[in-house]
């Protein structure tokens, strides 16, 4: 079981440190005319999806690659409603998303990027590891509860950069839900 948990977390760490900075993520090359050309990154082995969303959260584009190399692509935002576009790339570790607005023709970056790390759940038996990037230091909240809704341990708020915690439910002998927020809510169900 440490084997195995110590080679996920090498691979979970070296994947998701693809988005320490995340304008270099995400890069406005041009905006001419309502025309955006983006380059964002792509990750070997691991699919990433660029989604591009409008303030009315209607996707305008929606693409899945599986790819290492800077990917680099234009986009006519001409005919769409609105001024704001909502940008976002996202493996099965983490997403990134940026907002961006129109100012005339030309896009500017709206904030700073949004960057959420998803989390790493791994079971063994009856034990659950939890671990969660958080470099951010942002508060996140874990609540665990059995099928019908009882909680199960008392709810965890942690702003570590780095959440790690082993759950044991020997004593459990159905479902248990284990659910985080962290600016975005993650469920995962086991059943023991």
């Amino acid at each position: 079981m440490k084997k195995y948990i110590a080679l996920t977390l090498i691979t979970f760490l070296s994947t998701v440190s693809f988005a320490n900075d995340g304008f270099k993520n995400i890069v406005l090359v041009s905006s001419e005319n309502r025309n955006m050309v983006l380059e964002y990154f792509g990750f070997e082995d691991i699919k990433t999806t660029l989604t591009i969303k409008n303030q009315f959260d209607t996707i305008l584009y929606n693409e899945t690659e599986k790819t290492p190399d800077l990917l680099q692509q234009e986009f006519n935002l001409n005919g769409e409603k609105g001024d704001k576009f909502i940008v976002r790339i996202e493996n099965k570790y983490k997403s990134i998303e940026v907002t961006y607005t129109f100012d005339g023709q030309r896009a500017i970056a709206h904030g700073k990027p949004i960057e959420i790390f998803k989390p790493l759940f791994i079971k063994n038996g009856k034990e659950v590891l939890l671990y969660l990037l958080n470099s951010l230091e942002k508060k996140v909240i874990i609540d665990i509860v059995d099928e019908q809704g009882n909680t199960l341990v008392p709810k965890i708020i942690s702003n570590k950069s780095v959440i790690k915690k082993l759950f044991d439910f020997s004593a459990l002998s159905s479902k248990a839900r284990i659910r985080v927020r962290n600016g975005r809510y993650f469920i995962q169900e086991f059943t023991f």
